[in-house]
């Protein structure tokens, strides 16, 4: 498996798709690689705006990153043409 397949494999639960949600702004991911590095940018910085390994905002600490992020499993489903999804 590689690093990609980490940041996006997609999670279910009792068959229902499950979707992540920063606690912090609301963004959301169905994968929680991607939405824990995007919680990164939350964290904190150094005054010279560097993160310092060994410090307590220093990336990797799992506990903290799933503080930050809620669960939410999508029960409703309703189709939608491609024209209205935005980015495409």
């Amino acid at each position: 498996m590689t690093l990609l397949d980490y940041l996006h494999e997609e999670y279910e639960c009792d068959g229902a798709l499950v979707v992540f949600r920063c606690t912090e702004c609301g963004q959301h991911s169905l994968s929680l690689g991607s939405l824990h590095a995007h919680i990164e940018g939350h964290r904190g910085y150094t005054r010279l705006g560097i993160q310092v390994p060994f410090t307590r905002t220093a990336p990797g600490r799992f506990g903290e990153l799933m503080d930050r992020t809620e669960v939410l499993r999508v029960d409703n489903l309703s189709e939608m043409p491609l024209s209205e999804v935005e980015g495409l």
